[in-house]
């Protein structure tokens, strides 16, 4: 068992979020200023920009942070959570913290609030950060394994706080994470504003998250505009929240899914196209949009007002400059811009039970999907994919395969002490006429 150490030496499990959580907080908004009262700053005094190396998962950012005396924990950034969370430990990690009080978090989902900690004026370290004065949550009730589903131990979310003190630039190409002390970037971010090869998007924060509206050309080629979570610590496209408003349509060729799980428990819903999704004149084609059942958002929408939110498979095809002291940031599309917006063709759902070992289990398969149609089953063990043994393939590998389309796969599994081939016609589904 995990040991966490506070005033009563209380020794706690800690459980997982998946990728569509978030949280709200109330942390002090702190953009702009004498760098030495912030409670987050660069350790150097001499140095305007930090310079943090991520890994990039399913999309999702996971840089490594300290909390006190901890050993090195993994996070991922997420624009949408109000608080830094602990959402699990692995084995032999622990840490000593001092705790104020129980909370209830809420979420998507429909299993209702999860139990958890608050602990204020902790110390953070990153690669070149110091912070003091921070508050963390901790959640005590795990119903969900985040690092199963990553493929590596990650211990939680880090968000508002990093994105308050700093002007936070993303490189998904490079794999770079650049933190800017906004006083000595200032001048560099206006020169940046006036580029046209950049692009100003204005967002708003309210209860520590962040906020944006944008244009979405729908299946019927309607047009709305949508009051948007961004939420880089969800890996989909967008959500959309149809019963927030009439002029939200579901598209006629839909998939009924499971669409991941949320704070408060599993989302299903459905997946559909609209024709294109607009940012200030950027117009990314054909993206893939998710419905969730009205049960898993309900709590969300007594929160606030938006129509749902957008995801890293969105923000990862630009550079991106967020500058919450701007009300704004600043986007450039890269590499991935025009490249597919890619959803589960297969209906498989894949853990890794046995963290950073290529071992791949079947989590879950949709009904009625090419998967389900041949027979793989929940729990198969996957030994190959098209004649290449598993073990070879990163997870993002994997799902890049599970999610292709026009294509041909060939996967071996285990099932018990039985041992089966199977091969799934992948296709677009989906596809507007």
């Amino acid at each position: 068992m995990n040991e966490v150490s506070k005033k009563n030496s209380l020794k706690a499990l800690l459980g997982g979020i998946l990728l569509v959580a978030c949280l709200s907080g109330c942390s002090r908004f702190i953009l702009e200023g004498d760098r030495k009262n912030r409670d987050i700053r660069i350790r150097n005094p001499y140095r305007g920009t930090v310079t943090i190396p991520f890994e990039m998962i399913n999309n999702l950012i996971v840089i490594p942070m300290r909390i006190n005396n901890s050993d090195t924990l993994k996070f991922i950034l997420d624009t949408g959570a109000g608080r830094t969370v602990i959402t699990e430990l692995g084995p032999y990690q622990s840490f000593e913290i001092e705790y104020q009080g129980d909370v209830s978090l809420n979420g998507l989902g429909n299993s209702g609030p999860l139990p958890a900690l608050i602990s204020r004026g902790n110390r953070i370290y990153l690669k070149g950060i110091k912070g003091e004065n921070h508050t963390v949550v901790f959640i005590l009730e795990g119903r969900f394994n985040l690092s199963n589903f990553m493929g590596t131990q990650v211990n939680g979310l880090l968000g508002y706080d990093i994105f308050e003190n700093f002007i936070v630039e993303v490189d998904y190409e490079r794999r770079k994470l650049y933190l800017h002390d906004p006083d000595a970037y200032k001048e560099e971010y206006l020169k940046r504003k006036k580029e046209a090869k950049w692009t100003y998007i204005p967002v708003f924060t309210k209860d520590n998250k962040l906020y944006m509206n944008l244009k979405i050309i729908q299946s019927d080629f309607s047009e709305i505009e949508v009051k948007l979570l961004v939420d880089s610590g969800a890996s989909h496209t967008a959500f959309l929240y149809p019963n927030t408003s009439a002029d939200i349509v579901i598209p006629e060729k839909t998939i009924d899914a499971y669409l991941g799980s949320g704070l408060s428990g599993e989302i299903y819903g459905k997946i559909g196209k609209a024709h294109s999704i607009e940012l200030q004149g950027l117009v990314l084609n054909d993206p893939v949009l998710s419905y969730p059942d009205l049960e898993a958002v309900e709590q969300a929408i007594e929160r606030d007002s938006r129509n749902g939110s957008i995801g890293a498979d969105l923000l990862k095809r630009f550079d991106i400059i967020y500058n919450y002291g701007d009300n704004g940031i600043l986007v450039r599309p890269n590499r991935n811009f025009d490249d597919e917006f890619r959803y589960n063709t297969s209906g498989i759902d894949v853990i890794t039970p046995i963290l950073d070992l290529p071992y791949y289990v079947v989590s879950e398969v949709r009904s009625g999907s090419p998967a389900d149609l041949t027979g793989i089953k929940k729990d198969d063990v996957i030994l190959e994919i098209q004649s290449n043994r598993a073990f070879k393939y990163t997870l993002n590998e994997v799902l890049n395969l599970l999610h292709s389309t026009d294509e041909e796969i060939s996967i071996f599994i285990k099932r018990g002490s039985e041992h089966f081939r199977f091969d799934l016609n992948l296709k677009d589904e989906l596809k507007l006429q």
